[in-house]
């Protein structure tokens, strides 16, 4: 009934192939206008996973709360001085918050006013009453620089120490070393920041003398966009380069947090998905002609794969409304599995040529024959794919329900729009009939599943055995940086912050009620092994405020006046008075005797000094003015901001909950509230076992702890669960069908028991190779036993007509052998991708695929001709 049907259909198709391709371009028209302003790009991963799970609403909460912490782009600055690093942040904050527009937030903690003036209460007492001796013993240096900022003052003091001792326990040699770098870039012609930190006796909080400066950032992300974290992004690259902070002026820029991880990585995955598109498609046909022996056919199962796709877009826009970063990657999908169909019936179509009289007849026989199995194939397939719908991997349920569609759209097609193509573009039969030479290496090969059956059974069941054994030695890998292209900014630059325990890249947080509740449990989860340290509001307030404030009060009194500038902060410039007192200092230098540190950054300054008087002599007049101005810049240029943020120091007040800024308080108390405590691991946390350990150790403690780590772990459990549900339900589903459709459990068993081997097998690979399961591949397996039955199937089948003879030989062996090709050679494509997860999807299809084709064409045929052999034995008539 059903074989006669889709008979009669393609007739028709054929006789109205002119109608068909006419409403399909009209449909195709229509279809690609409604695409361009339906269909949009979902680049926000967190909606990868069904948001009712517990945890996820525990993630959620925080966001809603603190949204400043949510979707943020973290800003990494490195300079080469602890000068030129602060004066690249404050110039970058600067610029960024006068586009608030674009930026919702422009967060940089240090650069606070009230961290300017506060810093040295954040101190220890110790540590500070240190600072205070030093910058006591500096002061006569400070002092005479803030009345007289100009080289010559600054030489003629440098003179001055060196040349009577001066304090024994102040340590010149680290000042003397950058500024021996200082004119040796003025000599150069390159920028340089001398820091101050080392004449003021490193007075100054942690942060200040740091030569890397972080800046936070929330930018206003439209996610229907494709790339929506790029506006941002670029606005800060321009930033940066209008403001020349860039490696010539001594300073790095990088991106990274969440907004620059997801926007790199679909770049990423864009650009390996077009990349594997184009290739695919090339060898989808070449290896058509190679299968077809028709560029006609191929141009007509060329045709119709890529209406398929468009029907299939069509069909994501209409039911769905967007494309997530995983399910974007169903064109790659549909190219390798979609063409199977046009395949089968041309193949098909081949045989019959040489049996019925014209292309007519020939093509609605194939239809006739393989049109059913087509069917089965398409069933098979999609259940693979359906397989993932009903669970909470979102992403790939999405994928799931566009590509299960896309295979019963690309039947359809195969049986419509197919055969009016071909009969607008009938092959020569002559030069499509099929033929199999039954000579030569090719018939040898053919023969080895018959004549070297048992080898083949005992080898399998070994190999078998291996792969059990490396069973237990499966694991998933929840960590998405390892999803991503290790080279790209974001990911290294984040990579490198992870191993730094001072920065908090991974934290968890807690929300509590109120103060107390949150004080309570800071206190409880610091004694957690694997817990560096809890950060809640009530760390900015400091500790042994009143012997800090009086320690500054006496520095503020002794050290204070003296700082008050004469010249309104402005740098003096008198070239000769400068030069004389450069060149007095440099013979001072140069004939230097001691050994110690000092001494050898004595004579290192001496010696650019000289270097930078011999460059002196060699220019005219201006060239000695711009040298001379140079220097003055690189050795005095943040000499005005870095007298007047240590006068801000000296201000210090009281700190009390109510003098914080109203922005910091925002971050860790909610409107409504809610505090937020922000716990610190003890260990790096770059790979799975210490994210997992921390977050368990933290939520046994306090369980609604939530963060990344809970995330990256409870993701990972949510999607290996819904893979276990996907491929049990897959199975089932196929197992059923089978015997529906077979009606033989011997037939059955044989079609699955080269799948289950094959799917061993690609286990056993992925452990031997070093590819973990991850949140890109595991929808893997379940579409490899979709993909597989249809090989079975058709084997079966065909056997059933030859008795299990020369199976090989037939048009079903030659059509699954070349969709495989097909199919393996579009997923090997993805191997080659940037995109680390888009590559190791291809990687465990490819092994998948070819390891279910050879089990197909050479363990099925060799089972199946030993069944029909013993069936002969058993009944000779």
């Amino acid at each position: 009934m059903v074989t006669a049907w889709v008979r009669a259909w393609v007739e028709l198709m054929q006789r109205r192939a002119w109608w068909v391709v006419a409403v399909a371009v009209l449909c195709g028209a229509g279809m690609v206008v409604f695409i361009s302003g339906h269909l949009s790009i979902d680049t926000d991963t967190s909606a990868m996973i069904a948001k009712d799970l517990p945890w996820k609403a525990q993630l959620d909460r925080v966001d809603r709360l603190f949204p400043q912490q949510n979707n943020t782009l973290a800003i990494v600055i490195d300079g080469d001085t602890p000068a030129t690093a602060a004066r690249a942040q404050r110039e970058l904050v600067d610029r960024l918050r006068k586009n608030p527009q674009l930026f919702t937030d422009v967060f940089a903690l240090d650069t606070e006013p009230f961290f300017r003036d506060n810093g040295l209460l954040f101190v220890d007492l110790p540590e500070l009453k240190d600072l205070s001796a030093r910058l006591l013993q500096a002061q006569p240096f400070l002092g005479t620089l803030a009345q007289d900022p100009s080289l010559a003052a600054l030489f003629t003091l440098l003179d001055r120490a060196i040349t009577h001792g001066g304090d024994a326990d102040f340590d010149l040699a680290p000042a003397l070393t950058q500024m021996a770098d200082g004119v040796a870039a003025a000599t150069d012609a390159r920028h340089f920041d001398f820091s101050w930190q080392a004449l003021m006796g490193g007075v100054g909080v942690e942060e200040a003398n740091s030569t890397r400066k972080f800046i936070e950032v929330k930018p206003q992300l439209d996610y229907s966009q494709m790339l929506a974290g790029r506006p941002a992004i670029d606005a800060v690259r321009a930033a940066a380069r209008d403001l020349q902070l860039d490696a010539a002026h001594g300073v790095r820029v990088r991106l990274t947090g969440t907004v620059a991880l997801e926007y790199e990585e679909l770049l990423s995955s864009m650009s390996g998905a077009g990349i594997a598109f184009g290739i695919g498609l090339i060898f989808v046909i070449l290896l058509l002609f190679v299968a077809l022996r028709s560029w006609r056919l191929v141009i007509a199962a060329v045709v119709t794969l890529i209406y398929g796709l468009l029907v299939t877009t069509f069909f994501a826009a209409t039911a769905v409304g967007h494309l997530n970063l995983i399910s974007i990657a169903f064109g790659v999908l549909y190219i390798g599995l979609g063409i199977d169909y046009a395949l089968y019936l041309c193949m098909r179509y081949r045989e019959c040529v040489g049996q019925e009289e014209g292309n007519f007849k020939a093509l609605s026989a194939a239809a006739r024959d393989v049109g059913g199995f087509m069917g089965v194939c398409a069933l098979t397939t999609s259940i693979g794919f359906f397989a993932f719908t009903p669970t909470a991997y979102t992403g790939v349920a999405e994928l799931g329900l566009i590509s299960g569609v896309g295979m019963f759209i690309s039947l359809v097609l195969s049986l419509s729009l197919l055969p009016a193509v071909i009969a607008l573009l009938p092959p020569d039969p002559a030069t499509v009939k099929l033929q199999v030479s039954d000579r030569g290496v090719v018939a040898t090969l053919l023969a080895i599943p018959y004549t070297h059956a048992r080898a083949l059974w005992i080898g399998a069941a070994v190999l078998a055995v291996g792969c059990i054994a490396l069973l237990p030695r499966v694991h998933f890998d929840y960590n998405p940086l390892d999803l991503r292209d290790p080279h790209s900014e974001s990911v290294s630059t984040a990579r490198e912050l992870m191993r730094d325990p001072d920065i908090p890249s991974l934290a968890m947080d807690v929300l509590e009620p109120d103060a107390a509740a949150a004080h309570v449990v800071a206190a409880k989860l610091d004694k957690l092994p694997l817990v560096r340290r809890t950060m809640s509001i009530e760390s900015f307030i400091p500790d042994d405020q009143d012997a800090k404030l009086a320690v500054i009060g006496d520095l503020a009194f002794m050290v204070g006046p003296s700082l008050e500038s004469s010249t309104g902060g402005a740098i003096v410039a008198d070239d000769a008075r400068d030069l004389a007192a450069l060149r007095k200092l440099a013979g001072v230098l140069t004939v230097t005797s001691g050994q110690d540190a000092q001494g050898v950054a004595e004579r290192a300054l001496g010696a650019r000094l000289a270097g930078f008087d011999t460059a002196y002599g060699r220019l005219d007049a201006a060239g000695r003015k711009a040298i001379l101005a140079r220097l003055r810049g690189d050795l005095l240029g943040s000499w005005p901001q870095q007298l007047a943020d240590l006068q801000d120091l000296l201000k210090a007040q009281p700190v009390t909950l109510a003098s914080l800024p109203p922005d910091l308080v925002r971050r860790w108390v909610a409107p409504d509230g809610t505090y937020r405590v922000n716990i610190w691991p003890r260990q790096v946390l770059d790979s799975n076992g210490p994210i997992e350990a921390f977050a368990t150790q933290v939520r046994a403690a306090v369980p609604a702890a939530t963060g990344a780590p809970v995330e990256y772990v409870e993701s990972g459990r949510a999607v290996v669960q819904a893979f276990q549900h996907a491929f049990l339900f897959a199975f089932i589903a196929i197992l059923v069908l089978l015997v529906v459709l077979l009606r033989n459990v011997v037939d059955t068993l044989l079609v699955l028991l080269p799948l289950v081997l094959a799917g061993l097998y690609t286990v056993g690979e992925t452990v031997l190779l070093g590819i973990p399961f991850n949140f890109a591949n595991v929808i893997a397996l379940p579409l490899i036993l979709g993909v597989g039955v249809d090989y079975g199937v058709y084997i079966v089948q065909s056997a059933r007509g030859t008795a299990g003879r020369d199976l090989l030989k037939t048009g079903a062996a030659r059509a699954v052998l070349f969709g495989a090709l097909i199919t393996v050679a579009n997923f090997g494509n993805l191997g080659l991708s940037h995109h680390p997860g888009t590559r190791s999807l291809g990687l465990v299809l490819t092994l998948g695929l070819t390891s279910t084709l050879l089990c197909a064409l050479v363990l099925l045929p060799s089972l199946l001709a030993w069944r029909y052999k013993r069936l002969k034995s058993l009944n000779p008539r």
